[in-house]
């Protein structure tokens, strides 16, 4: 995948998640799985993006701070959206998603880095 589609995948993926967290309660169809997967979930898979999308342009410990940053904010934000409601252990799983996510790629990458180098 080129290079600049991922980094537009990975903006669309924080949009989303920006969205679905600050949407109001009636307007979104959930999955049927538990609400806290749902976040480990989302946010795994966002940071994975983000990671290969930007992983040469920004640390990936900085990229994941920021995504864990990111979520405490949309966390709070749903204060303020009508049938929402902030939840430490949301944000929790939010955090463990983004950690989850920046340690797989972060071993993908040391992988792959390592194989390259060994093929070529």
């Amino acid at each position: 995948m080129a290079p600049l589609v991922l980094r537009i995948f990975a903006v669309v993926l924080i949009a989303v998640l920006a969205a679905l967290s600050w949407l109001p309660a009636q307007s979104i169809v959930r999955t049927g799985i538990a609400g806290q997967l749902e976040h480990l979930i989302a946010y795994a898979g966002t940071t994975i993006v983000v990671g290969l999308a930007f992983h040469r342009r920004l640390p990936l410990r900085i990229q994941g701070a920021l995504l864990i940053l990111f979520a405490g904010i949309l966390e709070v934000g749903q204060l303020y959206a009508p049938g929402r409601h902030a939840s430490v252990v949301d944000f929790a799983f939010s955090a463990a998603g983004t950690i989850l996510g920046g340690t797989a790629i972060a071993l993908a990458l040391r992988i792959f880095t390592k194989w390259s180098r060994q093929v070529w």
